[in-house]
């Protein structure tokens, strides 16, 4: 986290709340305890996936801590009004009277080096666009969509071996330590850092559908190394066409040992192996290792 001077020097033991869900939830939550840092209560939304509820709830009831169920908080915006902070870590966006009622208002932990990436899947769009690097902000809420201004943010190399679960659990593990600066400048200095404006220009996450992971095999090999890995299970993975018109799902693909191919159609499998993994040939000449969730031939085209 980049320091910012304050001028306030009274030390605090901040009353805050927490909203929100997914693993990243739990590994803020954690770290922000094991470092004395125990919200007043903790609420998660009733349209978040079972297993979300069940593991935040859980760890409230091991350490003693009220968790509430709201899709908007608006229940408990007078409780927020006696709090100093609300951490948001994967909600719903929130009205103005509710990120504004506790005392020094809201802030987010949003996975991506905003204002890139703003939106509800930063992570899979990093990804699929090949991006070298992406990161973690934690900033102000606001009226907008990830518009605050940035507290703390920090960035990490994307690399070849991250899907979108190895890359989201370092990411997580990043939010958790950001969380942990920003509570502690508070408690040393009684007040949040002073925040910087985003600055540069914006992009947005959109959520993905699943027929978003169509396949083009006249794309990179890249590009569809990309999308696959953006896409591994349980989510629906990225399909192709079989010339019969069924669909078969590309679990996984490797760049490693991608060769070129100087007359094959983009589509057509060039070479099977007894475990599953097939070449197939993409639109930049070269092949893609993938693996696939239903057995393929030789000379078969993928649309």
């Amino acid at each position: 986290m980049e320091e910012v001077q304050s001028q306030e020097t009274c030390g605090v033991t901040p009353r805050w709340a927490f909203a929100g869900c997914k693993p990243q939830a739990i590994e803020v939550l954690t770290a922000l305890k094991d470092r004395g840092f125990v919200p007043v209560f903790a609420a998660c939304m009733p349209e978040a996936p079972d297993q979300d509820r069940h593991d935040l709830q859980a760890w409230c009831s091991g350490h003693g801590v009220e968790c509430v169920t709201s899709s908007d908080l608006k229940s408990v915006t007078g409780r927020l009004r006696e709090l100093d902070l609300l951490l948001v870590c994967r909600f719903n966006l929130l009205d103005h009277e509710v990120f504004d009622a506790p005392r020094l208002g809201a802030i987010n932990v949003h996975s991506s080096l905003l204002p890139a990436y703003r939106g509800v899947h930063p992570v899979s769009w990093a990804l699929i666009n090949d991006e070298r690097e992406t990161g973690v902000t934690l900033h102000r809420i606001d009226p907008g969509v990830d518009t605050g201004g940035i507290l703390a943010t920090q960035a990490i190399p994307i690399e070849e071996r991250h899907d979108l679960w190895s890359l989201t659990e370092d990411l997580d593990r990043l939010s958790a330590r950001l969380a942990v600066e920003v509570f502690d400048f508070l408690s040393v200095k009684g007040k949040l850092p002073e925040v910087r404006q985003q600055t540069g220009p914006g992009s947005y996450a959109p959520r993905r559908s699943a027929d978003d992971g169509r396949i083009d095999w006249s794309v990179s090999a890249r590009s569809l190394f990309n999308l696959i890995r953006a896409l591994p299970a349980p989510l629906p993975s990225a399909f192709a066409k079989r010339p019969d018109g069924g669909e078969i799902r590309i679990r996984q693909a490797s760049l490693n040992d991608r060769h070129p191919v100087s007359d094959a159609v983009p589509g057509q499998i060039l070479t099977c192996n007894g475990e599953g993994w097939f070449d197939v040939a993409c639109g930049d000449g070269t092949a893609l290792k993938c693996q696939a969730d239903l057995p393929v031939s030789v000379g078969e085209r993928l649309s």
